[in-house]
């Protein structure tokens, strides 16, 4: 096959309806609107969403699949519980990708944009949402700031695996035990993290310190919550 007609078969990127339908339902779990175990009813979603039962079925199969919805005979699809042994699986695959991610990101960094300014732009949006004390935009701002890191990272595979757990990701961090009620310590947290980052681009790159690194800023929270807890017992 001749080269100049590699250009006819790069088909363009698209989203499709049930997978924005399925990143609207999870959000809406992730802010509490949708809860563990309660059923999610195909026409009042349709309804809210001015679309077809169709596309909201597809949608749910996407979130079945990927276990953030169950299903059964009788009740249909229920939001499902999200116990420590799944929360933990979570977590285990995502310190491996994003470590990964991170170290190539920076790589590419060094070459293209020592100051990373994707990261400041997602900062950026942490401080509109703490000024406005929106919590479900910080929680967004947040999970953009590691989809830019994904994103940024010349590794295909690491990006699609990353991509599959990204809905768990965002439910997951909307845990009490995760979440930070604070939205201005989110951003001083993330400016911390982007200071190592640009540390790294500028200086020897580590792999063991970007994982180290990587899984306390991921975990703060819960520990300082779990330390909080054992000095009260």
């Amino acid at each position: 096959m001749k080269n100049n007609t590699t250009d006819l078969f790069r088909i363009p990127k698209r989203v499709t309806m049930a997978e924005t339908l399925a990143d609207a339902v999870a959000k809406a779990i992730a802010v509490g609107v949708l809860t563990p175990g309660e059923r999610v009813k195909e026409t009042v979603l349709a309804e809210r969403a001015g679309v077809s039962r169709a596309p909201i079925r597809e949608a749910l199969k996407i979130l079945y699949a990927q276990g953030i919805v169950t299903s059964d005979s009788n009740r249909g699809f229920c939001v499902a519980s999200f116990d420590e042994k799944t929360i933990e699986k979570v977590l285990e695959v995502r310190l491996a990708l994003e470590t990964v991610l991170l170290r190539d990101a920076i790589l590419h960094w060094r070459v293209t944009d020592p100051s990373a300014l994707i990261l400041d732009r997602t900062i950026l949006r942490m401080e509109e949402a703490a000024t406005s004390n929106d919590r479900s935009a910080s929680m967004e701002a947040d999970l953009s700031f590691h989809r830019a890191i994904s994103e940024t990272a010349p590794n295909n595979i690491a990006q699609i695996l990353w991509s599959a757990i990204e809905r768990h990701v965002m439910i997951i961090f909307s845990l009490q035990r995760y979440r930070d009620d604070d939205l201005d310590s989110v951003v001083t947290h993330h400016k911390k993290f982007r200071k190592f980052i640009h540390q790294q681009i500028a200086g020897e790159l580590q792999p063991e310190t970007l994982h180290k690194e990587l899984e306390d800023h991921i975990l703060q929270v819960s520990r300082m919550r779990s330390a909080a807890a054992e000095s009260k017992g």
